[in-house]
């Protein structure tokens, strides 16, 4: 038999941007716990600027206004019902806090892709089952969302009304073939699994995982924000 020539072998998937998914994770965290924390209005909104800096820096705008689009009902009736009982300034923190973690969540999860956390995570020593739990977590509203908004065009393309008050009524012409979608996904992903030894004792990330210099400043110097605006 003649030598396998390298140079056919695809080549093995990088991961996606400059730092590794961990470091990503060490910061979403600590910034998703200082935004809990914070309690005058003044720090949520430096937080707010912070985040929607990222936003603006990642070039993520149409994506966070997308978010914010879809959510703005949402903030809007959480400021009433906690301005009703604590009054504007109580509003105004609580839809920030809001605002703020909803925006460090849509960066995070905009630059580190389920399946790639997942496989940092098993490099680091995770179980495979609970590195699959994960990454079935981080994905299943967007699958469904997707699912959702293609069951949706199709019923509209038939002209089965879903806006508004016909989605009472017609709302089972949305569920039925949804719910069949969903099965039939669940089934084409355990056959998925099973063909790439889902189960097994061993499981081998195709990327190599390794904290760089730049991982390494990027969680250092968020431990370092962190421990100032904790000091003050």
């Amino acid at each position: 038999m003649g030598s396998l020539d390298s140079r056919a072998l695809a080549p093995l998937p990088e991961r996606t941007g400059r730092f590794d998914p961990r470091a990503k994770l060490t910061v979403y965290l600590l910034g998703f716990g200082l935004i809990l924390l914070a309690t005058q209005v003044a720090d949520l909104l430096l937080f707010n600027v912070a985040a929607l800096l990222a936003v603006a820096i990642l070039r993520l705008g149409r994506s966070w206004w997308r978010i914010v689009r879809l959510l703005w009902p949402t903030l809007l009736l959480f400021a009433l019902i906690v301005g009703l009982d604590g009054g504007f300034e109580a509003a105004a923190g609580a839809t920030l806090r809001l605002l703020a973690l909803v925006t460090v969540g849509g960066v995070f999860f905009a630059t580190t892709p389920p399946e790639e956390l997942g496989e940092a995570l098993l490099a680091s020593g995770l179980s495979p089952h609970a590195a699959f739990l994960l990454e079935g977590a981080l994905r299943f509203a967007p699958t469904m969302a997707i699912l959702a908004r293609e069951v949706r065009e199709a019923q509209e393309s038939r002209g089965i009304r879903l806006d508004g008050l016909y989605l009472l009524r017609n709302g089972i012409a949305l569920l039925t073939p949804l719910l069949v979608d969903a099965m039939r996904f669940a089934d084409d992903l355990a056959e998925a699994l099973e063909a790439r030894g889902f189960g097994g004792p061993l499981r081998t990330p195709l990327t190599e995982y390794r904290f760089q210099a730049s991982d390494w400043a990027l969680v250092a110097g968020a431990l370092a924000v962190a421990g100032a605006l904790a000091v003050t």
